[in-house]
């Protein structure tokens, strides 16, 4: 019964493949996207926290201990190396400066008359000699007293900004206690510090290139590092690694970077995306578009991953078109339709 049953269904087969006519064998054509391969410049990198700091942080002191009398800058002002940022109390020799001028200015007069009388041939050499004598030892006693009175007045020892003070007028420089504080930072030299880990010693060093993030203010800056520690804290088992930044008015002291140290750079690498390594007991492989439009398996050596790109070191040349997408439904030797991207 199932026999007749199997030819009756053969004998409708064979009627209708009569009936339709010799059939053609149409392959399927796979639309896809490709890239050619060119060279660019790919890096792996060495991903650690850092933030800027000041290489230039001073506190304003005086010479000579003392009470303070005046203030005479505020946070944020800039002031210049040598600038008078505040003052102190120096009653004592202000009163002996005052004294002084008196005594300079009759020894100046005493002077000058003895002077006009010897053009007349009036009163003696050693009268004249006198005079002057005592005129210039005052003024040299003068710019003692001045040197001295200078010590009684605080000034900043950099160019830079004023970034806090905690001193108030009265207080007293002399006290170990609660000291007072005129802080000023050169804000035109800042850096970054980063702490690495000793696994890195042999990678990072001075000189090495690195990218910083400053996710703040969205920036970014190529550059080097300045200094990296040749000492592994036994501690933190980390060393530090010092980049200097260009003067930006937009980098802040304590700001938080991102440091990318170069670990790894290629500046001819052929680069892909990991997701297109088809990967087999035979190897690694990429889907290329061939000459004849058609599917095809390129066996390919890896090199270093970051971030989700692969380095080709070999498989591939210079235009070779490697399927980019649609590459999930392809089997090797399917008819392709390559897109526009």
């Amino acid at each position: 019964k199932l026999k007749n049953e199997q030819k009756a269904l053969q004998d409708k087969i064979k009627a209708l493949e009569a009936k339709a006519g010799p059939q053609k064998n149409i392959q399927r054509k796979v639309p896809v996207y490709v890239t050619s391969m060119t060279p660019s410049y790919f890096a792996t990198y060495i991903d650690v926290q850092g933030k800027v700091d000041v290489e230039e942080v001073v506190n304003a002191i005086p010479e000579t201990p003392g009470i303070i009398s005046a203030i005479l800058v505020k946070p944020g002002q800039m002031v210049r190396k040598g600038q008078v940022v505040a003052t102190l109390r120096a009653d004592q020799v202000d009163r002996g400066m005052a004294e002084l001028d008196q005594q300079l200015a009759f020894a100046k007069t005493l002077y000058e008359k003895q002077q006009r009388l010897w053009e007349q041939e009036i009163g003696t050499e050693v009268q004249l000699l006198s005079a002057k004598n005592q005129y210039e030892s005052l003024v040299k006693k003068k710019a003692s007293v001045q040197s001295q009175r200078n010590t009684f007045n605080v000034v900043s020892p950099i160019d830079g900004q004023v970034d806090a003070v905690s001193a108030a007028v009265g207080q007293s420089f002399a006290s170990p206690m609660n000291p007072p504080i005129i802080r000023i930072i050169n804000t035109a030299k800042l850096k970054v510090i980063a702490n690495i880990a000793e696994n890195y010693s042999g990678i990072v060093h001075t000189g090495s290139s690195v990218l910083l993030v400053f996710p703040d203010i969205r920036d970014s800056l190529t550059t080097k590092i300045t200094y990296a520690e040749r000492f592994i804290n036994p501690t933190s088992r980390t060393f530090g690694a010092y980049i200097s930044l260009p003067h930006n008015h937009r980098y802040q002291p304590n700001m938080m970077a991102k440091v990318k140290v170069v670990g790894y750079q290629n500046n001819r690498a052929f680069v892909l995306p990991v997701a297109l390594i088809q990967k087999t007991d035979q190897g690694d492989f990429v889907y290329v578009a061939n000459n004849e439009g058609k599917a095809s398996l390129a066996k390919v050596t890896l090199g270093q991953t970051y971030e989700g790109k692969v380095e080709i070191t070999e498989g591939l040349t210079l235009g070779d078109k490697v399927v980019t997408n649609g590459y999930e439904e392809l089997n090797e030797g399917d008819l392709l339709t390559i897109e526009n991207n």
